[in-house]
């Protein structure tokens, strides 16, 4: 085990300073554009969990943006599996409906995982862990989206409603002109292409910036283990 001194060392604070500097970068790009961060910073976290190796970085990148955009394929495969079990994805709110809707995403994950598992061998920069990852995350992201999305137009409907008893045309306009802006600049929306764009862009910038910062901190390390050698 570790002792204390060999924890809080000099070169742990340089690599901790480095990595907030590169981490709240990345937040003060994305977030005042409203940018999602979390596809970027989970490249991050597969970085580390690879102990920065950075021949895993290409599996990283490619598996991951994989694993985002079967959250588009997936919406084709319904769209053609859905009808053909006797169901309709317009009218996915009906239970029946709802129940083949959902029977199918357990067929496509089942696919889904068979690929991984029978070609990781073969194509592992493609069929991996973390495409895996990605596409259970991307899923529960965008459950969460959609469900902030049906109940902000459920209040906006709401407001326009009772705006609209009223029978003042300019009022109703205004009304729904202000819950349509407050939507759009608040509700946040899934767009799997953008996000897609920020692992590979943003997450590529922050694998290139920690292997940056972890040889800097390798070679103070040297140096200083030069040093008390010399010194010895």
């Amino acid at each position: 085990m570790a002792s204390l001194s060999e924890v809080f060392n000099k070169l742990t604070f340089i690599f901790l300073a480095l990595l907030l500097v590169v981490i709240m970068a990345g937040e003060l790009i994305l977030e005042p554009r409203h940018l999602a961060t979390w596809p970027a910073f989970l490249i991050m976290i597969f970085y580390f969990m690879s102990h920065m190796n950075i021949k895993e970085a290409p599996a990283i990148l490619i598996g991951s943006a994989f694993g985002l955009l079967n959250l588009v394929l997936i919406t084709y495969f319904l769209g053609v599996i859905v009808p053909m079990m006797g169901g309709d994805m317009a009218k996915a709110t009906d239970p029946h409906n709802a129940e083949i809707i959902f029977i199918g995403k357990l067929i496509y994950i089942a696919i889904f995982v068979a690929a991984i598992v029978f070609l990781k061998d073969i194509v592992p920069w493609v069929f991996n862990n973390y495409a895996f990852m990605c596409f259970t995350v991307a899923g529960a992201v965008s459950a969460g989206y959609t469900v902030a999305t049906i109940a902000a137009h459920t209040v906006a409907g709401y407001a326009n409603a009772v705006v609209a008893k009223g029978g003042n045309p300019e009022a109703i306009a205004a009304m729904k002109a202000a819950t349509d802006k407050a939507i759009a600049a608040t509700v946040p929306h899934v767009n799997v292409f953008e996000w897609i764009g920020i692992e590979l862009i943003g997450g590529g910038i922050f694998i290139v910036a920690i292997y940056g910062i972890n040889k800097l901190v390798t070679k103070l390390a040297i140096a200083a283990a030069a040093k008390n050698n010399v010194q010895g």
